[in-house]
């Protein structure tokens, strides 16, 4: 129960803080640009914190920086709220996507410590679906707070921060000790297994780069150039997590992808088609169709990655950190060449380049499986 609870409140309150965001460096007057530099350094400093924590919670213990992580973050959300400008935006920002950056290698070597032999899958399964539903109740939620103020989903994220860091706190006392090694497996790889997790890597990074370029980027495409509403804006983008949960729900319910190249492969394939409808689309209804299919194909590329990467019972903290440094990286690349192209195209080239890379990432998954063995 707490691996569903504890990421389900803190990927909510990141929901919230990602959703509102955007919205407020706009109305201060934010371009692209600038959209896409507070995105990109907030992740730059997330990514070296990312491959440390997990690392450092071999030593110290999950909860040690699971805790103070998600109370740092809460810290950041609640200033959040009374930013005046958007250098304030980009510092406190910044400071709670680093903390929450902190918070999640720790939290997932803490799910493996305490998975016994062959509950991998499920837990894992368990954490994947609380932090997808948390995160997309709280997307769909965030258009109703938005009537009540900007500020407001701030404070809330910060609420939601700092009862994940208390819910790991009461978590199972196993799970909070320095884990003792084991050479034991979560499950025999076969053959293929290491390009298996090198193409999931792949995709892994791909999708969160898109991840970024939706989330960071796109509410200045549709308030700008296509004239939607803040709410429209949040509903539309909402589409991602909802689509995100789905997947991993169906993920969650049996093993059909593990071990398997095809999922992957057409996880890839169902990004870049996405990505390339969004310029040729105006309307919310099919904006948010494709947000929702991206959503599904990352759902398969992430749970495959975190599952091959932490199934050995060594170095769990250091996989789980690459893990989530991929997704940092993943958001730098977004905000950094989708800001670019943005500025320099037009406000909708993000998505070409996105399309692009997806299906470059095809291409390598066939020469990784030709040559890979």
């Amino acid at each position: 129960m707490y691996s569903l609870l504890v990421p389900g409140f803190m990927d909510g309150g990141i929901v919230f803080l990602q959703t509102a965001m955007p919205l407020l460096a706009v109305r201060l007057g934010a371009s692209v640009m600038l959209l896409g530099t507070i995105g990109m350094v907030a992740q730059a400093v997330r990514l070296p914190i990312c491959f440390t924590s997990g690392h450092l919670s071999e030593r110290l213990g999950r909860a040690a920086i699971c805790v103070p992580a998600a109370c740092l973050c809460a810290l950041g959300c609640g200033f959040l709220g009374l930013a005046k400008s958007n250098a304030q935006v980009m510092v406190l920002y910044t400071f709670a996507i680093a903390s929450f950056g902190a918070f999640y290698p720790p939290l997932q070597a803490m799910i493996g410590d305490v998975s016994e032999r062959g509950q991998l899958r499920k837990n894992l399964g368990m954490f994947n679906v609380g932090w997808c539903v948390g995160g997309a109740v709280t997307a769909l939620g965030a258009r109703w707070l938005i009537g009540a103020g900007l500020a407001s989903l701030f404070y809330v994220a910060a609420g939601m921060n700092l009862l994940a860091g208390m819910l790991v706190l009461t978590w199972r006392r196993g799970a909070t000790r320095r884990p003792v090694a084991s050479d034991a497996p979560e499950s025999e790889p076969g053959d293929d297994y290491g390009s298996l997790l090198l193409v999931a890597r792949m995709g892994h990074f791909i999708s969160f780069y898109g991840y970024g370029t939706i989330r960071i980027l796109f509410p200045k495409v549709a308030i700008s150039q296509l004239h939607w509403s803040e709410a429209t804006v949040a509903t539309v983008v909402a589409q991602l997590l909802l689509g995100l949960g789905a997947g991993i729900l169906v993920c969650n319910a049996t093993p059909w992808w593990r071990g398997k190249l095809w999922p992957l492969v057409m996880a890839q394939l169902v990004m870049c088609a996405c990505a390339a409808s969004v310029p040729w689309t105006r309307t919310p209804v099919l904006v948010g169709a494709a947000f929702f299919g991206f959503g599904v194909a990352q759902s398969t590329l992430y749970t495959s990655a975190l599952y091959y990467g932490l199934s050995g019972r060594k170095d769990r903290g250091k996989n789980a950190g690459i893990h989530e440094s991929l997704v940092a990286a993943g958001g730098i690349s977004g905000c950094l060449f989708g800001g670019i192209v943005a500025q320099k195209i037009a406000l909708s080239a993000p998505f070409g380049l996105l399309a692009c890379l997806a299906g470059a990432c095809v291409v390598a998954t066939v020469v990784i499986r030709r040559y890979g063995r």
